[in-house]
């Protein structure tokens, strides 16, 4: 029996017994402080069943509706209002975070702004945070850390209680500096070529007012807006006093994106829970907090047993090549069973390496030929041809590309790309080209980034895909493994060999899972500028076998749809008809606009069969998080050379928490590392947080059975183990993953039918 005890970041609290007396006027009040209330779902069921308003609600042009909330008004109807009737929870909530929003601007340190769509409370932390410093123009200027945290007002439907999330977000930098100062420290000099910060690269501001109480004392309200927003406004932002949050243009031009972050092996759940444990003690362990949340816990919420599940342990296993008596390998982990060749090998049969790298870097290049030919990095690397399964050699030397501009080197292998080798090029021979880039990943300027995409496409019109990879990053690995007399280079040819398998049409390791007859369809996104492109129709068997993919623009919902109707066709007229089809989507699906096309397109194909909707976050989820309190690893201690049980709060992978109902769907949280029951855990894999599920069937009534449901979670816990570009887990499945990553991709193209093998991860 293993020893857990799960937390979530949740905060439990108890309605009103009794209905509470709220007052509404289909007129604003005479000092306009109550507030209107714009959306009908923010309309409590004791206002419509009001005779008053049930004839103003039964006008064509609806109603306009303000509320004071509990605080008496003049000329207001006080109504009533139960806060435990599930029609009122958006009022009620509305309600709280009004409150909360009085009860934070009371502390001096504090700046309390509002969140998403749904006007959750964020709190900003003035001080306490890490400071470090930035150069401008020969000054030196401090940048604050500020912490966020986000206080959302929830219902828990498994539960049946109110409570509150308490969600540390990521920190904010404050760049400590008034605008008027930072636009000013720069060289006036019109002619120069030079260019200086400029309120275009502001975007959040914070202000400073001191103001004065009813009784003559002073005090200081900090806000946080929108630059231009307070300007187009006429609102208070004076210069001398407002002080800009670092953006990302901001970071741009500071150069504060070249750096790499450097990785950290400690667990972030440590640091998430001692940050909300310390907000929790001085801001929701008060008195005056009481009066507004009755019953408040002073302690985080226990998961209770019989919402919390587990994936089945075998759905971790996977599928690799064969050993020496000729039966496939199952392993639970990529990086061991890679070793053993891929599961389906790549088709072609003559494969070749073409270089392309800067003139200066000829010996790095020789090197890589040599390790990614023959293996044998510090002994430890395999050949290229051992991950894909087929025969490597590099190519006729007329076809590798040396280039002497490492700025922007696309003119000169444009150019070396019309010699004739090119163009006479034996198509019996399938060429892969290794880029080696001298532009670091974190360069700023954006025709650097550009480079990158460029390339690819440029040899992806000759039909050979590309594998990348940084100069200074591998010349820094390698540096270091001769200092330390470790090997961790050898694991970066690994991750380019399964990447290269995966761009050559082969397999590097499926599932272990027997076939049936099921369509598995991934919608992901990636915004580019004001643009959005959705990668669709990602398909795959039950197996993890690759079908193929499209993409479009956001607003081609037409186009969506279509791409979906191929994928279903291309899949019946191979496996006869699914018995179901399951679509991973990045966010949530619209019933009305959306579901409903893919209902009429199923009727046209004549396709009775249940759609499962599996919404997955694009990121890991940083708002409601587990936390296992009895959660250690074993890490060695160099220092006293012994081994030492560490704390990280991680819970066991495969575990999932229902999360109750919602009106999208089943909600579940499901922890998706590489801590397995009765295994070691090494830090290097990482500490990934959950991650969130709602499931729906829309064209059953969103009627599903307990099997399916788990059926449908250790689908997506399996689909994070397919990932083919590195052999470290991952915590999103590769549905919503290679859909973003092609996504990003396209809009940097002038050719969008480049590549036209689409059963083929070349973005990888």
């Amino acid at each position: 029996m293993i020893k857990e005890k799960l937390i979530l970041n949740t905060l439990t609290f108890e309605y009103p017994k009794e209905p509470v007396k709220f007052y509404f006027s289909d007129k604003d009040d005479a000092e306009r402080k109550s507030t209107q209330l714009k959306s009908p779902v923010l309309v409590p069921k004791e206002v419509k069943q009001t005779q008053k308003y049930t004839d103003l609600f039964a006008g064509c042009g609806g109603i306009v509706l303000y509320t004071s909330f509990d605080l008496p008004t003049e000329g207001f109807d006080a109504i009533d209002i139960d806060f435990n009737a599930v029609e009122n929870e958006y009022l009620v909530k509305r309600y709280y975070n009004r409150r909360l929003e009085k009860y934070f601007r009371y502390y001096d340190d504090v700046v309390v702004t509002k969140s998403g769509i749904t006007d959750d409370i964020q709190v900003w932390l003035l001080r306490g945070g890490e400071k470090s410093h930035v150069n401008y123009n020969g000054k030196q200027y401090e940048l604050m850390a500020m912490d966020r945290f986000t206080i959302r007002v929830k219902y828990d439907r498994f539960n049946n209680w109110p409570y509150l999330l308490v969600a540390n977000d990521r920190p904010a930098l404050l760049l400590n500096v008034p605008l008027k100062q930072l636009f000013n420290d720069f060289l006036d000099e019109p002619f120069t070529s030079q260019t200086g910060i400029t309120p275009s690269m502001i975007n959040f501001v914070m202000t400073r007012e001191v103001k004065k109480g009813s009784s003559g004392e002073e005090y200081v309200v900090h806000k946080i807006n929108k630059y231009e927003y307070l300007q187009s406004h006429n609102m208070y932002c004076p210069l001398e006093t407002t002080r800009p949050i670092m953006g990302g243009e901001l970071k741009r031009f500071l150069g504060m994106d070249k750096h790499e972050e450097t990785r950290s092996f400690e667990s972030k759940y440590i640091r998430y829970k001692e940050k909300i444990e310390a907000f929790r003690k001085r801001f929701l362990n008060t008195e005056d907090i009481e009066k507004i949340f009755h019953n408040l816990a002073y302690d985080f919420t226990e998961a209770k047993q019989i919402q919390v599940g587990q994936t089945n342990s075998s759905k971790r296993m996977l599928i690799f090549g064969k050993d020496e008596n000729g039966n496939d390998v199952r392993n639970v982990r990529q990086q061991s069973g890679v070793n053993f060749g891929p599961h389906i090998k790549c088709p072609h049969t003559n494969v070749q390496m073409i270089f392309i790298f800067p003139k200066s870097s000829i010996e790095e290049a020789r090197n890589l030929i040599k390790y990614m030919r023959k293996g044998g990095y510090k002994g430890q690397s395999k050949a290229l041809s051992n991950y894909i399964g087929s025969n490597v050699a590099y190519a006729d030397p007329s076809f590798h590309i040396q280039f002497e501009d490492e700025a922007n080197p696309v003119p000169e292998i444009e150019k070396a790309l019309q010699a004739d080798c090119y163009r006479n090029k034996d198509n019996r021979i399938k060429y892969v080209g290794i880029y080696i880039s001298p532009i670091h990943k974190y360069a700023s300027a954006h025709e650097s980034k550009e480079c990158y995409y460029k390339i690819k496409e440029i040899l992806l019109k000759y039909n050979i895909p590309t594998q990348c990879i940084d100069r200074d990053k591998m010349n820094d690995m390698i540096d270091k493994d001769n200092r330390t007399e470790k090997y961790n280079f050898a694991y970066t040819l690994q991750n380019m060999g399964v990447a290269i398998c995966a761009k050559l049409g082969g397999s590097p390791w499926l599932l272990d899972e027997t076939d049936r007859k099921e369509l598995i369809i991934g919608i992901g996104a990636f915004r580019c500028g004001n643009q959005q492109y959705i990668g669709a129709a990602f398909s795959f068997d039950n197996t993890g076998i690759f079908n193929d993919y499209s993409y479009f623009e956001k607003s081609e919902l037409d186009e969506l749809i279509g791409a979906i109707k191929l994928a279903i066709i291309r899949y019946s007229s191979v496996n006869n008809q699914p018995e179901r089809i399951i679509i991973h989507y990045y966010k949530k699906i619209s019933r009305k606009r959306e579901f409903k096309k893919v209902e009429d397109m199923l009727h046209s194909l004549s396709l009775d069969v249940p759609v499962y909707i599996v919404t997955i976050n694009k990121t890991e989820s940083e708002d409601i998080v587990l936390f296992d309190e009895e959660s250690t690893y074993s890490s060695y201690n160099y220092k006293t050379r012994q081994s030492e049980s560490v704390k990280s709060l991680m819970p066991y992978s495969g575990k999932w928490v229902n999360l109750g109902p919602s009106k999208e769907g089943h909600r579940y949280l499901l922890c998706n590392n590489t801590r397995y029951e009765g295994e070691k855990f090494s830090a290097m894999d990482g500490f990934p947080f959950p991650v969130k599920l709602t499931i729906a069937c829309p064209n059953r009534n969103d009627e599903i059975e307990t099997p399916v449901i788990q059926q449908l979670i250790d689908q997506v816990y399996q689909f994070s183990r397919i990932y083919w570009k590195s052999v470290k887990q991952q915590g999103l499945p590769v549905t919503i993953k290679y859909p973003e990553m092609i996504a990003e991709i396209m809009p940097h193209f002038n050719d969008k039918t480049v590549y036209t093998e689409s059963n083929c991860l070349w973005f990888l």
